[in-house]
């Protein structure tokens, strides 16, 4: 057994590692996409299929297919469109189309010190980000807010992922990737909904209330709360190599 209190940390990334306001960027990750494709289908149709979809991944839980292709079929039934004619032009875009969002991503300077620190002491580390979004805009984000990807043992994005938070298939298929019991993770996010839900699995939960992120009311309740530097000394206090 690790001398430390838990063998593994999740971190939520947007609102916790960085700050972004998503209202802002998702228009602007949809135009950017649309800018790809505006020859086969409007700007309207596009964005309201791309929301859709995404309501859609939060709330499937049947792990049958990957979040990509779950998107991906979706889309192409909304939209009329070939499938697969939709995916390269979405490649496209990761390719060379989302350095222009950098400008809407800021770095959390606590945050990157805590990544830092948790590496350091040897602990199995996952960027638990909601797998909406794809990896290469995964680590986009981090390059844009100074944190080293690298650090992280496991990243959850849209093609590796079968579940969203809040769905616990979610957080036990993190936990079965990185070979770790549910039971010995600590879930840290700012979001009450989405990134307390871990418990529901019995990891233990940190809410970083700097950023905070309420969704109305929420049946859970963290087991621990504070800012990023309450965090840093809870981490310290709690992770040994």
């Amino acid at each position: 057994m690790s001398s430390s209190s838990f063998d593994a940390v999740l971190f939520d990334l947007d609102g916790t590692l960085l700050q972004v306001e998503m209202r802002s960027f998702i228009p602007r990750y949809v135009a950017g996409f649309h800018a790809c494709c505006d020859d086969l289908v409007a700007y309207d149709p596009l964005q309201r299929a791309m929301r859709a979809g995404i309501h859609l991944l939060l709330e499937t839980e049947d792990g049958q297919s990957s979040n990509e292709a779950r998107l991906f079929s979706f889309l192409a039934g909304q939209l009329q469109l070939d499938e697969d004619l939709l995916r390269e032009r979405f490649a496209r875009f990761l390719a060379s189309g989302i350095e222009p969002l950098a400008d809407a991503i800021h770095p959390i300077a606590e945050a990157v010190r805590i990544v830092d620190y948790c590496h350091q002491a040897r602990i199995p580390l996952v960027l638990a980000t909601n797998p909406v979004f794809p990896q290469a805009l995964i680590e986009a984000r981090c390059r844009w807010s100074g944190l080293d990807i690298g650090q992280f043992d496991l990243l959850t994005s849209l093609e590796n992922s079968r579940y969203c938070k809040p769905q616990s298939g979610y957080f036990n298929d993190v936990a079965s990737k990185i070979g770790v019991d549910p039971r010995r993770c600590l879930m840290v996010g700012n979001d009450t909904s989405h990134d307390l839900s871990a418990a529901e699995v019995g990891m233990t939960t940190w809410l970083v209330d700097t950023y905070l992120f309420e969704r109305g009311r929420s049946s859970w309740v963290a087991d621990h709360r504070g800012d990023h530097r309450q965090l840093f000394d809870f981490l310290r206090t709690n992770l040994h190599s």
